[in-house]
Parts: C-alpha cells; structure tokens; sequence
C-alpha cells in the first residue's frame, strides 16, 4: 500500500543492504484492497506477542501433517465476503524439513506447496489464499513448526481476478513420481546455468487464451550453487532484477505475479544449475 505522495517505508531492524524490484501496480479503484498489515495468526507462547483480535494467538507449534482452519474474513480489516486474502505465512522454529500448502478449507487439498523450510529456519512467503465461504483459510503443515500469518490485502465478491487450486504447470525433477496439470513440462531435468525455460501457461489449468497475468509460486529446489531466478513474459528482454534467490542445496519459494507474453507463455532464467517447480494459483482475465 502506498502513502498518498506514493511511497513505501521499510523497516530494518538490523544493518543490511535492500533491493526492491516493482513488477507491477494495482490503478486506483482496482478491486484489489489492502489494509494496514494484521496478524491473524501466532502460535508462538512467548510473551508481548499478539494478534488484532486475541484469537489464533498462543496455540503452540503445528503438529506434524496437522491442518489449520485460520478464520480471515471478517478480520483484520477484511470484510466477511472477501473470495481471496493476501496473506505473509511464517514458518519459525520448524523441527524438521516440511512445507505449508494453504488451501480453502472443504477443499481437497492440492499437492502444491506455498512454503518449504528446513529444521530450525524462518522462512516467509506471501500467499494469495482463496477463502472458503465461512471466510476461512486452511494451512497444512508437513512438519512440527510455529506459525505466524500476517494479512496485507483481500480481494472483494465478483472481483476479476480468479483464483485456482494450486496447479503444477512446471515440474523439472526426472522422477515419474512428480507430475503437472496436464503431464506437460514434467520431468525435464536440471536446468542450467545461463539457461532460459520457456513455460506455456495460457490454455492450462483453466486458464484462458485471454488471460493477461498469473500469480505463480516458484519453487527452486536442489540448485547446486548460488543463484537466481528472473520470470518474464517471453518475447521481451530479459529485466535485470530477480524474483528468487537461493544458494546450494537450498529449497526456497517465492511468490511471483507474472505478465504473459508470446503465446501466453512466461520466460525463466537461471543463473545457476537448479531444479524448478511451478504453480499457477490465480489469474487476471
């Protein structure tokens, strides 16, 4: 959200450089609206921490395979027929390798992930989360770890923006095991240093030929130096800025809000030897 002279303040707790990349903007009047960042979840039981409004606060650390039901709409400053959130989740503390998937509770849950930590780390990532018809959203958590949910912004009934289920358009790793929507892209192996994937997305997972721009998860995994990933639409130069970054042996997700460009396709660029998943979780008509 920006102030009304258009800018944004970023807190630093502690000395550290900062490179912020803009890859794009919602026009006033847009039907996406954010709010004042809010914590609607904290499972942590130490002390001075709070949510907006007491609930979902001091439950302890998420079991392993444990399921979440974090009530959002009407909290938060999130009206109660909200059909998506914005949400930052938080892993910390984490007792062992796992990952969050966040998914509208009475839904199957999808085999995507939104999240993957290792044993002791805090890792965040933003989550665009549709929201059941109670307004509520579910977190499954693969291994034992507190959880901290923060919103930023909600998505109004009858908006045009779509959300999805989380569907796997790209999935390099060479096992029979890990598949895509459609069996396409699957299985293509390690992509390498200096290399750019080509990922069709228009026409898949229920999204249309006409679609302009897409929410994806990116997800590096087994890199096996530092590195970095930059999406954009094929058919235009490469930008210089990077929407993950990640070091050996590292599995990190970020979230990417992504322009189509020929063919509706997106453009991926590594700049080191690395794995790649994809999910597509919502689009803009």
């Amino acid at each position: 959200k920006l102030s009304t002279d258009g800018r944004i303040c970023l807190f630093t707790p502690v000395d550290t450089d900062l490179v912020v990349d803009v890859d794009g903007f919602f026009p006033a009047g847009a039907a996406f609206t954010p709010v004042q960042p809010g914590r609607l979840l904290e499972s942590r039981t130490l002390p001075d921490l709070s949510t907006v409004d007491g609930r979902f606060l001091a439950e302890g650390p998420r079991a392993a395979a444990s399921v979440t039901e974090l009530q959002v709409a009407g909290r938060g400053g999130v009206p109660q027929d909200a059909t998506e959130a914005v949400l930052d989740v938080t892993v910390t503390g984490p007792l062992g390798p796992g990952f969050v998937t966040v998914y509208p509770c009475g839904a199957p849950r999808p085999t995507a992930s939104h999240l993957n930590y290792a044993a002791g780390a805090t890792v965040t990532n933003a989550v665009v989360a549709a929201l059941d018809a109670s307004g509520r959203a579910c977190l499954f958590t693969l291994a034992p770890t507190d959880l901290v949910v923060d919103v930023t912004g909600f998505l109004p009934a009858r908006s045009a923006f779509v959300s999805l289920p989380p569907s796997r358009l790209l999935e390099t790793r060479p096992d029979a095991g890990f598949v895509t929507v459609d069996g396409l892209q699957a299985n293509g192996g390690l992509r390498a240093a200096g290399a750019t994937t080509t990922l069709p997305v228009a026409g898949r997972a229920t999204i249309p030929a006409t679609a302009r721009a897409v929410v994806l998860n990116l997800t590096v995994t087994a890199p096996t130096q530092q590195g970095f990933v930059t999406v954009w639409p094929c058919g235009r130069p490469r930008p210089t800025a990077s929407n993950i970054n990640f070091k050996a042996g590292a599995t990190v997700a970020n979230l990417v809000s992504a322009e189509l460009g020929d063919a509706g396709a997106v453009c991926l660029y590594t700049s080191a030897p690395t794995q790649l998943v994809v999910d597509v979780t919502s689009y803009h008509p």
